[in-house]
């Protein structure tokens, strides 16, 4: 039997020898075995007619967004982008923005069409197979569209999408949402909401097995850790946050993700977030705050982009 032999990158000594008839078809598959995830949450602050303070419009923000998006994503075609406040307009200018390698799922929340603002996850279809994907009303009537919950002061929603990655066949899935930004009692349940929802877009197996299938939850969650919304996310282990995960040996960048379009840093805080449900043998590489400002001193937005990096084995 002929043999294929490589060298390893541990030692210039030692050889890996695979039989020929293999192929290069086994070679592959059995070094993937893992999704090289990037996941970005980004809420990009709705194209407004009537700008704030410090706030330039959609039109000259539009092609900093679109740019600093194509960076983060460049040579990533696993990257997954959650946004937030989105209106339709928007929406079809990111996409020509991001290009035709790049479709999304996601729905207006006044009318599960085009009113209202998305919550899209953008994705790349020659990288992922999108198995599923619905839209939720964060409210007691979930499924009821334009339903608005407890005591909040809008309609919010939250996306989400089974993805099945084409090289490997592993899938993920992956929620993006924005929670209100008054009602207390509206976060806390929705946060409870998207525990259930998490577990039932897991799934299991027939033979009651533990899934397997990781769920990532990225948006603008208006909560600090402190908030009872943010400990109902986290109790008993239902999700974490990234951050966490990651350990501060591989932190980078700001600490604050809301700056509004101000240099004043008092009312800046740590509202967006990123959580994964059942992190199981990942490897976490790297969780990040970047700039929504550069020298040109445009506000991007007022937030900033959260970015994590993993290593999504694949089971």
């Amino acid at each position: 039997m002929r043999f294929l032999l490589f060298r390893t990158a541990a030692s210039s000594a030692a050889v890996i020898m695979i039989p020929i008839t293999m192929g290069l078809t086994a070679l592959t598959a059995a070094a993937s075995t893992f999704i090289p995830l990037r996941l970005i949450s980004y809420n990009i602050r709705y194209a407004t007619s009537s700008p704030s303070a410090g706030e330039e419009p959609w039109s000259v923000r539009r092609p900093h967004m679109g740019a600093q998006l194509n960076f983060l994503t460049a040579n990533q075609p696993h990257a997954l982008i959650c946004n937030q406040e989105v209106v339709h307009s928007q929406l079809v200018d990111l996409q020509a923005s991001l290009g035709h390698g790049w479709t999304h799922v996601g729905v207006g929340r006044d009318d599960g069409k085009t009113k209202g603002e998305y919550s899209p996850i953008w994705f790349r279809p020659a990288a992922w197979d999108l198995v599923d994907n619905r839209t939720y009303w964060l409210s007691p009537t979930p499924d009821v569209v334009g339903s608005k919950g407890w005591d909040a002061a809008l309609p919010r929603i939250v996306t989400v999408a089974r993805l099945r990655d084409r090289a490997t066949e592993g899938e993920l899935v992956c929620m993006c949402t924005h929670f209100d930004h008054r009602g207390q009692v509206a976060r806390e349940e929705s946060a409870k909401l998207l525990v259930r929802l998490a577990d039932e877009w897991q799934g299991g197996d027939d033979d009651g097995e533990p899934a397997r299938v990781p769920v990532f939850l990225g948006g603008d969650l208006n909560i600090e850790p402190s908030n009872q919304a943010y400990k109902n996310l986290v109790a008993e282990g239902a999700m974490r946050d990234t951050k966490d995960v990651v350990g501060p040996a591989r932190w980078f960048g700001n600490e604050m993700t809301f700056t509004g379009f101000t240099d004043s840093r008092d009312d800046d805080t740590r509202i967006d977030h990123v959580f994964v449900k059942d992190a199981l043998d990942m490897e976490f590489l790297g969780y990040s705050v970047l700039s929504n400002r550069f020298d040109d001193g445009v506000y991007i937005s007022d937030h900033r982009p959260v970015v994590v990096d993993v290593k999504v084995p694949v089971v």
